[in-house]
C-alpha cells in the first residue's frame, strides 16, 4: 500500500476493515512515513474504537474526572439533580462558551461505572452546582427516568478532549526519510485514553491517519506499509 497527500486535501485517511478485540487481544500497528514537500508533514496515527453496535467512541465518552456521585433524588420540574454529597473535582466555574465543553454528564444507571455511560448529556450539562445540587440545562427524557434508581444510579463528570486514540502518533513531525511510527495495544483504558490501550467498551478497531494534520499545500506526506496485526494473547487455564 503506496499513498501520498499534499495538504488536507484528505483530512483522514481511513483504512476501513475493523478488526475485532477483548480482554486477551493485542494488537501491533505500524507504518511508514515520509516528508517530501517543502514544509515537515504533521500526524496523528491510530485507532477508531467502536462500540458493540458499531458506534464510534469518541472522547467524551471516556474522559471523565475520577470521581463519581450516586443520585438521591431528582426534580425533574426544576431539573435538578440530588446527589449524595458535593462532587470535589467537578467543573464548577464559569468559562466562555469554548470552554464549556469541560461540563458533560455521564449516567450510570446500575451504579457501575466500569463501562460505557448509559446516557450522556453533552456541554453543557450544567452550568456551576451548589453543595450536592445540580441543576441540569437539559432535561432527562422522560422514558429515562424510571431508569434512575435513587442511591444507586451514579453520575460522572465528562469532559470533550481527544477525539479518537492517537497512540502510533499525536501531532508528530515526519522527517525527510522513511520513518516508522508504531504502538502496541494490550488491556482496556478506565479514563481516558492511555497510551497502547483500547478505549473503555471497545469492541472493534480500525486504524486511522490524520495527514498533514492543519497544514497547507506546502506540507505533502507519503505513507506506505501501513499494517495491524492482530495477536491472542495465551489464556490462563
Amino acid at each position: 500500500m503506496y499513498l501520498k497527500v499534499t495538504g488536507t486535501e484528505r483530512w483522514i485517511v481511513d483504512f476501513n476493515r475493523k478488526y475485532e478485540v477483548d480482554e486477551n487481544t493485542k494488537i501491533d500497528l505500524k507504518g511508514e512515513f515520509r516528508s517530501i514537500g517543502t514544509e515537515k508533514s504533521k500526524i496523528y496515527f491510530g485507532l477508531h474504537c467502536y462500540k458493540e453496535d458499531g458506534t464510534e467512541i469518541i472522547g467524551e465518552d471516556v474522559y471523565r474526572t475520577n470521581e463519581s456521585r450516586t443520585i438521591e433524588s431528582y426534580d425533574s420540574n426544576s431539573k435538578t439533580l440530588i446527589l449524595d454529597k458535593k462532587p470535589e473535582t467537578w467543573d464548577n466555574y464559569d468559562y466562555s462558551i469554548s470552554l464549556q465543553q469541560r461540563k458533560c454528564i455521564g449516567f450510570y444507571f446500575d451504579g457501575k461505572i466500569d463501562h460505557l455511560p448509559d446516557y450522556f448529556i453533552d456541554t453543557p450539562a450544567y452550568d456551576k452546582y451548589v453543595d450536592n445540587n445540580i441543576v441540569l440545562k437539559k432535561e432527562i427524557p422522560s422514558n429515562l427516568l424510571d431508569k434512575i434508581i435513587p442511591s444507586i444510579t451514579k453520575v460522572m463528570n465528562h469532559y470533550h478532549s481527544n477525539t479518537r486514540d492517537y497512540s502510533a502518533a499525536c501531532d508528530n513531525t515526519v522527517p525527510e526519510t522513511w520513518t516508522e511510527f508504531k504502538a502496541t495495544y494490550e488491556g482496556f483504558s478506565e479514563i481516558g485514553d492511555i497510551k497502547g490501550k483500547f478505549r473503555l467498551g471497545t469492541k472493534k478497531v480500525s486504524p486511522f491517519v490524520y495527514p498533514n494534520y492543519h497544514q497547507n499545500n506546502n506540507a505533502v506526506l507519503e505513507i506506505r506499509n501501513v499494517e495491524i496485526k492482530v495477536m491472542e494473547k495465551l489464556k490462563n487455564i
